[in-house]
């Protein structure tokens, strides 16, 4: 009964995987059916280097117990699942590295957790990285208190949006703003800070975008973030200078938002700069213990490129931050 379960599990797997790729992803659809159908897919997506897991587990003891038909079946699902993030634990020569021209500029994205009322930590930990960039999401105003009274005065330019739930947002920088920040980019409708600024690196303007979508774990939820998205590629096709673009988006590299903003030229610094899956989520709690996922993304696009990026500690938050040196690439 149990190799049964087994072979229809892993043979299962195969046309689910095949429906999450092949489902067209309408973002301003809001139909019942589509929206859950696009949610599942979405979700397949997520959580795919979770099934690869079980799928090397069944591979192990098929081999083991010498059921080579079974572990025949379940290579390809290796391939197609686990496959990715091996290929991002390779060595990462400096050859094979983009090279930059002039200067580059450190950017951290920090997700503070609103209900995080420890905050010395991740106040330590951005003093020690000294981001000449800083973009804050989930920011309250306890943590507002915090961040004037320990590096306010390290960062002359600043804008922020206070809100008491988990959606205000805020942007340091050490480098003047060379137009007023938006604060709302028009994402959907929820209602949600979205951040735009402009700087400039090497003598060039470049847009920095701070952003946090909602996530998709109620239906009324799903459809937001859908609307969100689906503005937010809009405003990224209008867009005319370079992009650094970064936040929490809570969606993953493998879902089919990250293939969509791929196709925008958006590149992910984590698959840029980066070593292994970057997984920035959960931080906290028995999960924390379980394979996370890549929730906070920084991405560049115009030209843009990044010699590293890392994920930090978090810790206090849920979230790891992610920092990248990014400058222009020859």
């Amino acid at each position: 009964m149990l190799l049964r379960e087994v072979w229809f599990l892993v043979l299962v797997s195969y046309p689910l995987i095949a429906f999450a790729y092949l489902w067209p992803q309408d973002y301003r659809n809001v139909s019942m059916g589509q929206v859950c159908l696009a949610w599942t897919a979405f979700m397949i997506r997520t959580f795919l280097f979770h099934l690869g897991l079980v799928c090397a587990v069944i591979a192990i003891v098929s081999a083991w117990r010498r059921s080579w038909r079974l572990f025949a079946a379940t290579l390809p699902l290796l391939a197609m699942t686990l496959g990715p993030s091996c290929w991002s634990c390779r060595p990462r020569l400096g050859s094979n590295r983009t090279a930059v021209v002039g200067e580059t500029v450190r950017v951290m994205s920090v997700n503070l957790l609103a209900l995080n009322r420890t905050v010395e930590p991740i106040l330590a930990e951005i003093a020690e990285t000294a981001p000449e960039i800083l973009l804050l999401q989930e920011y309250t105003p306890h943590w507002h208190e915090a961040l004037q009274e320990s590096i306010g005065s390290s960062y002359p330019h600043a804008a922020h949006e206070i809100r008491e739930d988990c959606f205000g947002a805020a942007v340091y920088s050490k480098r003047p703003f060379v137009r007023r920040v938006t604060t709302d980019l028009g994402l959907g409708t929820a209602l949600v800070p979205q951040m735009r600024a402009v700087v400039r690196i090497d003598a060039r303007q470049v847009a920095i975008c701070n952003l946090h979508l909602l996530p998709p774990r109620t239906y009324s939820y799903t459809v937001d973030m859908r609307g969100q998205f689906a503005d937010l590629l809009d405003r990224l096709g209008a867009e005319r200078l370079p992009v650094i673009m970064a936040g929490d988006f809570n969606f993953t590299e493998a879902s089919p938002n990250a293939a969509a903003l791929g196709r925008l030229g958006m590149a992910d610094a984590q698959d840029l700069g980066g070593w292994g899956r970057g997984a920035t989520w959960p931080v906290q709690s028995f999960f924390r213990y379980v394979p996370g996922l890549r929730l906070d993304h920084v991405y560049l696009r115009g030209g843009l490129t990044c010699t590293s990026c890392r994920t930090g500690i978090g810790r206090g938050s849920d979230h790891r931050p992610v920092i990248v040196e990014i400058g222009f690439a020859k």
